[in-house]
């Protein structure tokens, strides 16, 4: 799967379907699971350096395109969560040493704070599957490292439609969270920026109870967007604020950086939607995969799934909305 004319975009089915994890035996569900983890280990490394939340969102991305790519099964989420955002740091000019961020993501991982007299030992151990699978990163992005996001579109839509006291107390927060819960799905490598913050600002309008009736023609011209779209998009988010588990959820107002593990219970409903599936050292070996065998198998165990707090059980891998059709 390779990006040809629209770059990282593709449809539901292809994502699903074609994955490399596939091949190699992870089913969707297991898949998603992943994706999550390594969003939630994005989020919480980025908030560990105060990282602006383009940056974090980029690097999300980032690995979301990845695992496009490369199998869950033979790279190790982590380590690759990791070097995206160093990688996203970097494009946003934002300092930020590879042994920080090594020690930051063993801490983050194992629970724990390493002692000043082990934290170059912890480097050295770290240091060349860093540096090999940073440039695995970049040759299997082929070096695409441009990411176009929603944010300032969906800032001008409520400057433009949110005029009123009430509704512009409320609104922002919630447009927030959702366009922030939906980089835990794939909703990013589907829809361009403009559908993402479309479908953001549908769903806040749907959820504060504004008038979407009389102004959903409007809407849609002016995010672009189809009553289709934006219900297929309201059906994906519904599905992940609807299963079992809590999901991770990013808060804050706009442009800032999240420091929050909280869960956005959004309410969106699931009504009209279709159902879906939805180990010593470290070394970089032949294949070209990133591989970390030095985390026990009681990390993943003790530490993330970071699923927002939950535990869940996981031996870890080796390295590498509101119903608008009639609105």
């Amino acid at each position: 799967m390779f990006p040809g004319e629209n770059r990282w975009y593709f449809s539901r089915e292809e994502i699903e379907n074609n994955s490399p994890s596939r091949r190699d035996g992870i089913d969707s569900k297991e898949e998603t699971r992943l994706r999550k983890s390594y969003c939630t280990f994005v989020r919480d490394l980025g908030s560990r350096f105060n990282l602006h939340q383009a940056t974090i969102a980029t690097a999300m991305v980032f690995c979301h395109r990845l695992f496009l790519r490369q199998s869950h099964a033979k790279n190790d989420r982590w380590t690759i969560a990791a070097l995206c955002l160093f990688i996203s740091a970097k494009i946003e000019s934002t300092r930020l040493s590879l042994k920080t961020l090594i020690i930051a993501s063993n801490e983050i991982l194992h629970e724990k704070v390493i002692a000043a007299e082990q934290k170059q030992e912890v480097f050295e151990q770290y240091k060349e599957l860093y540096l090999s699978g940073e440039k695995l990163v970049l040759t299997t992005l082929n070096f695409d490292l441009n990411v176009d996001l929603p944010y300032d579109i969906l800032i001008e839509a409520m400057q433009k439609y949110i005029l009123d006291e009430a509704t512009q107390a409320e609104f922002p927060s919630v447009a927030w969270k959702f366009v922030q819960d939906s980089l835990w799905t794939t909703l990013w490598l589907q829809y361009q920026p403009h559908h993402i913050a479309g479908g953001a600002f549908f769903l806040t309008a749907k959820h504060i109870k504004m008038d979407v009736q009389s102004n959903g023609a409007r809407w849609c011209q002016e995010f672009g967007i189809t009553p289709d779209q934006i219900n297929d998009i309201r059906c994906q988010m519904s599905e992940l604020y609807h299963e079992k588990k809590r999901i991770p959820a990013s808060t804050g107002s706009i442009g800032g950086t999240s420091n929050s593990g909280d869960v956005a219970q959004q309410p969106v409903p699931a009504d009209k939607c279709p159902t879906s599936e939805t180990e010593g050292g470290s070394s970089s070996v032949a294949d070209g995969s990133v591989q970390d065998k030095s985390r026990p198998e009681g990390v993943a165990k003790d530490s993330p799934d970071r699923e927002a707090g939950d535990n869940q059980e996981d031996s870890c891998v080796r390295d590498s909305a509101a119903e608008t059709s009639d609105d």
